[in-house]
């Protein structure tokens, strides 16, 4: 009965040991990785004669930069637009007789050229019977002068002086010239009517898009027969975030270059946008592409394009190789053999590198990476020589 007894104990303790077993070969399993884990890197160490290991500095290369005067560029993309896309809208009414050939989608026209001609038969009939109301106006003034002139005599052969009702005049002869005033307006009126029935444009352009045709009958101001844009008025719009915006000032007339299609074209900045988008957080730069009107080929809206700005020129600044940039903009610089993590001020990029303003570099700035780098880490150095600027 004891035997049995003892037994039974045995195998109710026997899960305890191995649960027990088991979590101490866990801990240990874990201490082990988070000890390797904060160990040193290991190109810190190297294995010495006695089959030890000894640390080991790593190198850094370093460059003393010196203070210079530059300009940096920022490289943008943009797109082409135009000021105002006019949209052609008849002023008179009829049937289409005429379409100049370059009035079609792509075509180039110059100033005051005849696009379309509407029919201007009942214009002209307008014009002439306004014309003949005129001669009839004019008649009546006459007749109403004479007798106003024979009045004037039949008063002077009077020895009493009386004056009859039917020979006052005065009204009537300011009627008459009322009347003839107001043919000669109307006579204008039926010849800008007249004029309306050509259609052209005041500047020299570029048609986007038409489809108009002789035939077609059209509506006076409702009828859509095109669309065009000033050659003068092409605009490239760039968004910038405020960094650059700011960097650029003063930013109004800045030179800059506008690339598009593999075409090159010199431009300067206009305006600036007095807003930023709201999901993008950018604002805009309106940039002219300069001397328009005898540029043999213009870049069309629509496209896009990659703008280079050029900076203002800059004091006392450093030309940092881009390998020097670190993590969230800092440098590493080496004070006494140790790291020391800097951030300096950024003013942009230029073809040479990286332009900060001028800082104290202690005993040089790090170019490259360094693995395991942390601030105070010991290093060895090594001099490098700054690259030659352009």
């Amino acid at each position: 009965m004891s035997d049995s007894a003892t037994e039974t104990k045995n195998v109710q303790e026997s899960p305890r040991w191995k649960g027990i077993l088991q979590l101490t070969i866990i801990v240990l399993v874990v201490a082990t990785a988070i000890w390797f884990a904060r160990a040193p890197s290991r190109e810190f160490f190297e294995l010495d004669m006695g089959g030890g290991l000894t640390r080991l500095d790593p190198t850094a290369e370093i460059l003393q930069p010196e203070p210079t005067s530059a300009a940096h560029t920022i490289a943008l993309t943009g797109t082409v637009g135009t000021l105002g896309e006019v949209v052609v809208v008849p002023e008179s009414s009829g049937d289409i007789v005429y379409v100049a050939e370059n009035f079609r989608n792509g075509g180039e026209f110059t100033k005051d050229e005849t696009l379309v001609q509407i029919d201007k038969t009942t214009y002209q009939i307008a014009l002439d019977n306004a014309n003949l109301a005129l001669e009839d106006a004019e008649a009546h003034l006459r007749e109403v002068l004479d007798k106003h002139s024979r009045g004037d005599l039949s008063l002077a052969r009077n020895d009493d002086g009386e004056i009859n009702l039917w020979m006052n005049l005065d009204g009537e002869i300011d009627q008459a010239k009322a009347r003839v005033e107001m043919a000669k307006n109307r006579i204008r009126l039926r010849e800008i009517a007249l004029d309306e029935t050509r259609i052209r444009m005041p500047f020299d352009g570029y048609v986007m898009a038409t489809q108009i045709s002789v035939g077609q009958v059209v509506t006076s101001h409702s009828s859509r027969i095109g669309q065009v844009y000033a050659k003068n008025e092409l605009r490239v719009r760039v968004p910038i975030s405020s960094f650059d915006l700011d960097s650029l000032q003063p930013v109004i007339g800045r030179a800059a270059k506008v690339i598009v299609d593999g075409r090159a074209y010199q431009t300067e900045v206009e305006r600036v946008s007095r807003r930023v988008d709201v999901e993008t957080r950018l604002g805009s730069l309106y940039l002219f592409v300069l001397d328009q009107e005898n540029t043999e080929y213009l870049p069309r809206p629509g496209s896009f394009a990659d703008v280079i700005i050029e900076g203002p020129q800059r004091e006392n600044v450093f030309v940092l190789p881009e390998a020097s940039l670190q993590i969230n903009g800092s440098v590493w610089l080496v004070n006494d053999g140790e790291l020391v993590s800097f951030t300096p001020k950024s003013l942009g990029y230029t073809n040479d590198g990286w332009l900060v303003s001028a800082f104290d570099p202690m005993d040089g700035v790090v170019v490259g990476s360094i693995s395991g780098a942390r601030e105070g880490l010991a290093v060895n150095t090594t001099l490098v020589q700054q690259p030659q600027p352009h």
